[in-house]
């Protein structure tokens, strides 16, 4: 039995406990998910276009099996949209909880601005002017 605390490796990666936790839990829910489908493992890794080996690892929570395995799972049982919105902004509670700290706390009143004469606004329409080497600035 491993330790609870031992922060493993997969292809160079730290797999650590919380994330491995959640892996397995993500494992069997899919296989429970297909099983409640009455889905054969054979039939399943098939329809998801992988072998029935990679399947296993998934349903095991292995870390090093690809986003585009889990995902292709996710679609044969029919929660496609379950993966779509994993990151969607509108749910992540930290990020709204952070713009409502960043947003102030009073907004000045804009001061309404002199209109300008219709002079001014034909000169910053000319060509812009070459300075003493020739060159023109932007």
């Amino acid at each position: 039995m491993t330790d609870d605390t031992t922060i493993r490796t997969t292809k160079g990666s730290p797999v650590y406990p919380q994330v491995s936790r959640a892996l397995v839990k993500l494992g069997r829910d899919i296989s429970l998910a297909r099983r409640r489908r009455h889905i054969a493992a054979e039939d399943f890794a098939r329809q998801m276009g992988v072998s029935r080996m990679t399947l296993h690892r998934l349903e095991n929570g292995d870390p090093g099996i690809s986003l585009n395995t889990l995902t292709m799972a996710m679609f044969v049982l029919g929660q496609i949209n379950a993966v779509s919105e994993l990151a969607d902004p509108a749910k992540d509670d930290i990020g709204v909880m952070i713009t409502r700290q960043e947003a102030p706390r009073r907004v000045p009143r804009t001061r309404a601005t002199a209109p300008q004469s219709e002079k001014e606004t034909t000169e910053h329409q000319s060509e812009p002017e070459a300075d003493d080497n020739g060159y023109v600035g932007f």
